[in-house]
């Protein structure tokens, strides 16, 4: 995806978050937030931290499988350079850049850097899944007609169904990848192609070497496990920084948060700007709250939650680029 076609999708999200502003209101909106418990959204920042530690010891629990002399303090500005990353792509495509930052950096072959992103995708997607099946049928209950979000689910269903068959083949045939990847053997006549398919094969060979190593069913639970965390801690972030704005149950927001990340996925509108805000305050203005309190708590998310995600970000950019160079020749010792 060109810079260009990126930079209007940034601008059609923006206008949309415009748009939702001026229908709540925006002096509305300012004095809603200027009487916020404050206290409540930097409680969330700090569960956000807990999040992000999680997350992290995930991907170095897999990469400690690859290569053992590696320790979590030097691992954790890759976790927070691929989240950026990914969150402030259309689609989490910026995680494809980690693989590469890993062999660079860490030494470690781009095809084994691959199966931590996958890997940990895999199980996400079903922890995923998972809570958006349950966030519906709370919201059905809670008196919202079906006519407003089944075609919404099924369309997310779908998508999200694919992309788990897609992951679940990939990792476990390794005959179906490379038969896909004969298909366009016919490239081989472009030098560039030709050596991009070499790249390509010999990677995949690398890849399924790594996911051998992971064959250990006590770290396939502990990965779940740790996601299913992940994900607690994650919706109560998001819950502590709407309650600092008004007194909303746990599950509405819950309901909300992830209604709204289920249409981020779908959409390649970055970091689903306008979009996670227009779907959040939308679910929670369909259960009956004002929408001006709907958005408020959604710039504040935006403020405190994204803020500490770019942040920490580029936190990790920092630490890589200051300090990874040295390391990486003391790896080739």
């Amino acid at each position: 995806m060109n810079k260009a076609v990126k930079l209007i999708l940034l601008l059609v999200g923006f206008l949309l978050l415009v748009f939702l502003i001026y229908s709540a209101g925006l002096y509305n909106i300012i004095q809603v937030i200027s009487q916020a418990k404050l206290h409540l959204a930097f409680l969330g920042v700090l569960v956000y931290l807990v999040v992000i530690f999680i997350r992290s010891l995930k991907w170095f629990l897999l990469a400690r499988v690859i290569k053992k002399e590696i320790v979590y303090k030097r691992f954790i500005p890759f976790y927070l350079v691929n989240s950026l990353m990914g969150n402030i792509t259309p689609f989490k495509s910026g995680e494809v850049v980690t693989p590469f930052l890993f062999k660079k950096y860490l030494k470690i072959p781009v095809g084994q850097g691959f199966s931590i992103v996958i890997l940990d995708r895999f199980f996400e997607l079903i922890i995923f899944i998972t809570i958006l099946a349950l966030s519906v049928l709370y919201l059905l209950s809670s008196g919202i007609q079906g006519s407003l979000i089944w075609p919404f689910f099924l369309g997310v269903l779908i998508i999200l169904f694919l992309i788990f068959v897609f992951l679940l083949i990939l990792i476990i045939s390794k005959r179906t990848t490379f038969k896909v990847i004969e298909i366009f053997s016919f490239l081989r006549k472009y030098s560039l192609s030709k050596r991009i398919l070499i790249f390509l094969k010999k990677e995949l060979d690398i890849f399924y070497q790594a996911l051998t190593l992971f064959k250990d069913k006590r770290i396939y639970r502990l990965i779940l496990c740790l996601t299913l965390l992940g994900w607690f801690f994650d919706i109560l972030a998001y819950y502590l920084v709407f309650r600092s704005v008004f007194d909303v149950p746990f599950l509405d927001v819950a309901s909300a948060q992830i209604i709204a990340a289920g249409a981020t996925l779908i959409t390649f509108i970055p970091g689903g700007l306008g979009i996670a805000e227009g779907g959040a305050a939308g679910v929670l203005h369909l259960l009956g709250y004002p929408l001006v309190l709907s958005v408020s708590g959604m710039l504040l998310i935006r403020l405190f939650l994204t803020g500490t995600l770019l942040i920490t970000g580029l936190i990790g950019v920092i630490l890589i680029r200051n300090f990874f160079p040295k390391y990486s020749v003391r790896l080739k010792q």
